[in-house]
């Protein structure tokens, strides 16, 4: 009896011990963009702070001295591989090119980017490390490749998107799809679509199906080549996503049904409070009068490689507006109207906080436009690329602002919609009114995020949690074959029915024709 309860109680220590020191986790935000790794630092730390260890292969370290249990692999170089398939130049001067040719080229950038971080040192020695072990994977979904490390360490996953899901991840998991209620991302219509909308939808939808069977193909090769054999298809891996976390706000995004292993983690997981300004910045906005219209285009888009000719709109207009203006530049721009400050990087965050800023420019990348909402500064945007366009077309919906179109902007209707959201209070009145119910929340973003991945890693991968919908092939989704059994029932009825008239119609023709020839 008293082995018995030694065991018992070194059973108990041991469990106690172990749970204690937390997981080991390794992360992956594969995207060379900072809004996608800034989104998900707060988790990084936050896991951290909890006894959670965590490898972090990131494009943008946070190389913070206090996170001792955080080990990141830097692959910054990631951006410079991106511009060497020209990049930057695709999403900033799209003059003369097909949306068709700009997904293709960007796609293969992409491609190649995770081909380069697969044969980093330093991913390279985690792959072969034969000791190595995690308790969860949490990778970002936008790109496949990284899903390889799901086999090769045998572990669960979270997937990771900085922005909503593209449909084959939503598909991935279970959630509903349908092209016309939920148009992909990248189209600019959100609601009551017109008919050619609609078709448009659904043509395109069916392409992107097909370019991403040719996708997943492309991209087993680059993790055999990394790997070697023993991995499963990417498609086949990404049907087995424990947990999928969103950056979406249902306050701010449409509404979709979504399985319960499908968190939205929007509203903003890396908005804070304003920290002190750059001594130069400072002055600038403290002393502007009527105040300042801040103009960013982000970090993919690179204003200096924008049309000569949208640059000299954007100038001419600067320079009849009564405001000043601060515009993150990326490059020194010689000419600029005395109201215009250039600045290679701005503390945007911080700057969006203050009191004189009394307008947002912007290219409508989600983080910002959370931040602009945080801070209740009205917006006019002037989308680029990717979701850029339909947040863009959710803000004007929402009356947050005014979009124009950089494809055919000129002077006056520029001027016009910065004067209109400026003078006009309803806009930064609707604006306030998003950021209250967007805050009004019983859980933060960051808070969901956090207690969704220790629920997953005490339970193992959440199996139960497992949409029944990704194991059934599309015609089982889509009942093609009910249907199809339905219609055969009906063709075989009226098949039968229709020989079953012409004999008696046979019948009685004959009969007819007998009474007739003994008449």
């Amino acid at each position: 009896m008293k082995i018995l309860i030694f065991y018992v109680l070194v059973l108990t220590l041991l469990y106690s011990v172990r749970n204690s020191h937390g997981a080991r986790i390794l992360a992956s935000i594969f995207s060379p963009s900072y809004s996608h790794q800034v989104t998900f630092r707060p988790l990084w730390k936050e896991l951290a702070k909890r006894g959670h260890e965590i490898i972090l292969l990131t494009t943008d370290p946070m190389e913070d001295p206090e996170l001792t249990n955080v080990k990141e692999i830097d692959l910054k170089e990631s951006y410079a591989v991106m511009d060497q398939y020209g990049a930057s130049e695709l999403v900033s001067n799209q003059q003369g090119k097909s949306y068709r040719e700009l997904f293709s080229a960007y796609i293969f950038a992409l491609s190649r980017t995770a081909d380069w971080q697969l044969s980093h040192p330093e991913v390279q020695q985690l792959i072969r490390n034969t000791s190595e072990h995690f308790d969860l994977l949490m990778v970002e979904m936008m790109f496949p490749t990284h899903l390889a490390f799901v086999d090769r360490f045998s572990v669960p996953f979270i997937g990771l998107c900085s922005l909503d899901a593209v449909p084959r991840v939503h598909k991935s998991i279970g959630n509903f799809m349908h092209p016309i209620i939920y148009p992909d991302y990248l189209f600019p219509f959100t609601k009551n679509l017109t008919f050619v909308q609609r078709v448009i939808s659904f043509i395109v939808t069916a392409i992107l199906d097909i370019h991403s069977y040719f996708m997943y193909s492309t991209e087993d090769e680059t993790v055999t080549k990394h790997f070697g054999s023993n991995i499963r298809p990417l498609k086949e891996i990404e049907k087995d996503t424990s947990m999928l976390f969103i950056n979406v706000n249902p306050i701010f995004h449409q509404l979709r049904p979504m399985g319960p292993n499908t968190i939205q983690i929007g509203g903003g997981t890396h908005l804070r409070q304003a920290q002190p300004l750059p001594q130069d910045i400072e002055e600038f906005l403290d002393t502007a009068k009527t105040g300042v219209i801040y103009f960013s285009l982000g970090t993919n888009v690179k204003a200096s490689l924008i049309s000569d000719e949208l640059r000299n709109v954007i100038l001419n207009t600067f320079a009849n507006l009564p405001y000043k203006i601060l515009w993150k530049f990326e490059q020194d721009l010689p000419g600029t109207p005395d109201n215009v400050k250039i600045m290679k990087w701005v503390p945007q965050q911080d700057l969006l906080q203050h009191p004189n800023v009394v307008l947002f420019i912007t290219q409508c990348g989600l983080q910002s436009m959370e931040e602009s909402i945080f801070n209740h500064v009205p917006m006019v945007g002037m989308p680029f690329y990717g979701d850029q366009s339909r947040n863009a077309k959710i803000m004007e919906e929402n009356g947050l602002g005014l979009v124009v179109d950089r494809k055919n902007l000129i002077k006056d209707d520029f001027y016009r919609a910065i004067m209109e959201v400026i003078n006009k209070p309803i806009y930064r009145e609707k604006v306030e009114e998003i950021a209250i119910l967007t805050n009004d929340v019983e859980m933060t973003g960051l808070e969901k995020a956090v207690w969704w991945t220790e629920y997953t890693i005490r339970t193992r991968g959440a199996k139960h949690l497992r949409n029944p919908m990704v194991d059934l092939p599309f015609y089982k989704v889509y009942l093609l074959d009910v249907l199809g059994f339905l219609l055969s029932i009906v063709l075989i009825s009226l098949y039968v029915v229709r020989k079953i008239v012409k004999i008696l119609l046979k019948v009685l023709c004959s009969k007819t024709h007998e009474k007739k020839k003994i008449e």
